[in-house]
């Protein structure tokens, strides 16, 4: 499979989640041979090396400096999304050299099954669709604010889960900075960070798979009724939101608006188990 790396973003409060995140998905993709590019602004010695311990061909790396600055400038003029720095070191997959494909994943899925099929298409861009798309509509293809769909809209799709192919996009890591431009950044009117600009820069070029490869259990509701994949079926589960798997403070509150994420975090609980069973 040409897949050149897993890349991921971690930071000391998804540390656990980093590792259960890996370890699933090695285990459902045994043929991946890529390397696993963990980006990160804050692990300390001690989780980078416990990460590059348990995981071969792994390694921990901040953002380019050009990119770190930008997010820097972005969030000193926005400080609504300070406290969400991290979640743009995602973009640095945009700017990793061509040589394969790359999956990006958010530390917070959950590999249930094989994700190559993802890679049977030539599209610069594989995701699975967003809230909006789940709900029947779209986003404004200027500001992302979510709208009634009409007719060839193009797609808006969730960041959690990518692939991404900068060959078949060569012009990808160029048109990237003026989207991180503070002054731009104003028009944006979702609640996104780096999904608002993975979609402003691509939404036109995604090949949108089905959700059975980003089951996001907080909209789970929506994506069923978008397209009935019971969770049993999923091959990826998006624990997106507040809950997650290693927060129990927050178990209650997603169980009572989904009985569902119990079974959700059964699955997670056991390849947690399993991973640290091996690590013995």
């Amino acid at each position: 499979m040409n897949l050149a790396a897993l890349v991921t973003v971690s930071s000391p409060d998804f540390r656990i989640g980093t590792e259960v995140m890996l370890a699933s998905f090695l285990e459902t993709n045994p043929w991946f041979a890529g390397e696993i590019v963990v980006l990160h602004s804050r692990l300390a010695d001690a989780d980078r090396a416990v990460l590059a311990g348990a995981f071969p061909r792994l390694s921990c790396r901040p953002a380019s400096p050009r990119l770190a600055a930008a997010i820097d400038a972005l969030a000193a003029a926005h400080p609504h999304l300070a406290s969400r720095r991290d979640r743009f070191l995602s973009l640095e997959t945009l700017l990793l050299p061509p040589g394969g494909r790359y999956l990006f994943a958010d530390s917070d899925l959950l590999f249930l099954g094989d994700i190559a099929p993802l890679l049977a298409t030539k599209a610069p861009l594989v995701a699975a669709p967003d809230a909006a798309m789940l709900r029947g509509n779209v986003r404004d293809a200027d500001t992302l604010a979510e709208v009634a769909a009409t007719v060839g809209a193009p797609p808006s799709f969730n960041a959690g889960l990518l692939v991404y192919d900068p060959a078949a996009a060569p012009d990808s890591a160029a048109a990237l900075w003026p989207l991180l431009d503070p002054e731009s950044w104003g028009r944006i009117a979702s609640s996104h960070t780096d999904q608002a600009v993975w979609n402003l820069l691509l939404r036109g070029h995604v090949d949108l798979v089905s959700t059975r490869f980003n089951l996001m259990l907080t909209h789970r509701a929506a994506s069923f009724a978008h397209e009935p994949v019971p969770l049993g079926e999923a091959r990826v589960l998006h624990f997106n939101g507040p809950a997650k798997p290693w927060r129990p403070d927050r178990h209650a509150e997603a169980i009572a608006r989904d009985p569902q994420y119990a079974e959700a975090l059964r699955l997670w609980t056991a390849a947690r188990r399993r991973w640290l069973g091996a690590r013995r």
